[in-house]
C-alpha cells in the first residue's frame, strides 16, 4: 500500500478502516502513474508532476481511513444531518 495511513493496526479490529483504506489506494492507482491525491495537490491540476510528498500520502490516508473510525463515523453522520436540515 503506497497511500498508507498511520494507523494500520486497527484494520482487524475496525474492518470499515480497512474499506475506507482500500478505496483511497485504489482512486490513488492510475494508469498514467498518478492518483487523486496527485491530482488534488498539483500546481497545474491537469498535469501532476511529483508535488506529493510521502508525508502528504500518509496525512492524506490517515484521514481517510479515520473517516471509516467510529469517531470519523459519527462526524459524517452529524455533516449528512445538517444536509438534510437545510
Amino acid at each position: 500500500m503506497k497511500n498508507k495511513g498511520k494507523n494500520t493496526h486497527r484494520f482487524k479490529q475496525n474492518p470499515l478502516e480497512l474499506k475506507y483504506a482500500e478505496m483511497w489506494e485504489n482512486l490513488n492507482k492510475n494508469l498514467d502513474g498518478h492518483g487523486v491525491l496527485d491530482y488534488m495537490l498539483a500546481d497545474d491540476k491537469n498535469k501532476p508532476s511529483g508535488e506529493v510528498s510521502d508525508r502528504d500520502r500518509e496525512v492524506a490516508a490517515t484521514v481517510i481511513q479515520w473517516l471509516g473510525s467510529p469517531v470519523g463515523q459519527c462526524f459524517l453522520d452529524k455533516i449528512e444531518g445538517k444536509l438534510i436540515k437545510n
